[in-house]
């Protein structure tokens, strides 16, 4: 090829640059379809810590799905809080990490770690009847766990000691 004859190689380069454009503008185009039709990648699970700024409450963290495990730092928690997903609850100890409340779990394999769960207070006692409620599917586990509940029997004063005397009329 002469250098004064026209420069084929300048038209062919740049058909060759547009046709190496085009694929790509496509395989944008369909990624950026791709990306509308599924959504963006689901969250990476992640630890979470109760109390904190971002869950201020047990049940907070676990409404989170991203949250696993749940970590609970050394307190009382008075609440009830309900699970209906696979989550693992750690607590430091269960001396120190008390839930006071009934957990209810509904769905998932759960994992109960360094906790005490307990209706077995002056406030909740008799108000559930159970202390750890798992339904139909659910699966709990745990290591130093302790739940304790007792029911309460008469709601009449009888058992602290208040009502003198109790009667009952039977059919």
């Amino acid at each position: 090829m002469r250098s004064d004859s026209p420069d084929r190689r300048g038209a062919l380069g740049s058909l060759r640059s547009a046709e190496t454009t085009v694929p790509w503008v496509l395989v944008l185009a369909c990624l950026a379809s791709v990306l509308a039709i599924t959504g963006p990648p689901p969250a990476v699970a992640g630890s979470c810590t109760v109390p904190s700024a971002s869950y201020p409450t047990l049940q907070s963290a676990l409404d989170d799905p991203t949250c696993d495990p749940v970590l609970l730092g050394g307190a009382t928690y008075i609440e009830s809080p309900v699970i209906e997903r696979s989550v693992t609850l750690e607590g430091q100890s269960s001396a120190a990490s008390v839930i006071e409340g009934q957990i209810t779990i509904s769905a998932g394999a759960v994992v109960l770690n360094a906790l005490t769960v307990t209706t077995d207070t002056a406030d909740l006692r008799g108000r559930f009847q159970h202390a750890l409620e798992a339904g139909t599917g659910a699966r709990v586990s745990g290591v130093d766990l302790n739940v304790v509940h007792r029911a309460l029997l008469f709601g009449d004063g009888f058992e602290n000691g208040t009502t003198t005397s109790w009667s009952v009329t039977t059919p």
